[in-house]
């Protein structure tokens, strides 16, 4: 596991072994793709029937979800909020989501104003543990979590002295 600065202050993403990119610019490519966005809106068509709209109209928006989200990070007009709705105290490394309509970044806060992307879905239902895709989701910040917890890594500061070594 490597932690990449992106683009963004404050915004740093996870890339996997084994993987080409960080988090956010896989999931930003993923969103964009019509081939992957097809396949995936076709296997989920039943979960997509909330929303009443069809495969095609889901792809174009999507996309232009994705584009907004991805220019909103460059401007640095992001914001996170606790995964759990009923979290309403600071907690430490809590896990965060951002969203936008049904695409979701997930994260862990080290600080106030910090963020580390841990990954991301398309999230059409309402619990996470209900889909495979996104139960994989609460997997990788859960392992990103304890990976900041066994370096030592608890706060902005720590963070970033993690990354200098």
């Amino acid at each position: 596991m490597e932690i990449i600065a992106i683009f963004a202050q404050n915004l740093f993403a996870v890339k996997y072994e084994g993987e080409e990119s960080d988090e956010l610019a896989r999931l930003m490519d993923l969103w964009t793709d019509i081939e992957y966005l097809e396949h995936f809106f076709e296997e989920n068509k039943d979960d997509l029937q909330f929303f009443s709209l069809s495969v095609e109209n889901a792809i174009r928006e999507t996309q232009r979800q994705a584009q907004e989200m991805e220019e909103d990070i460059r401007q640095g007009n992001f914001s996170f909020q606790p995964l759990n709705d009923l979290e309403y105290k600071q907690v430490t490394l809590s896990m965060q989501k951002s969203k936008r309509r049904w695409l979701r970044l997930y994260a862990i806060k080290l600080d106030s104003d910090c963020y580390l992307i841990t990954g991301g879905a398309i999230k059409l239902h309402h619990k996470m543990q209900d889909r495979p895709h996104t139960e994989q989701e609460l997997t990788k910040l859960t392992i990103c979590s304890d990976f900041l917890k066994n370096n030592g890594i608890f706060s902005n500061d720590s963070f970033i002295d993690f990354l200098e070594t």
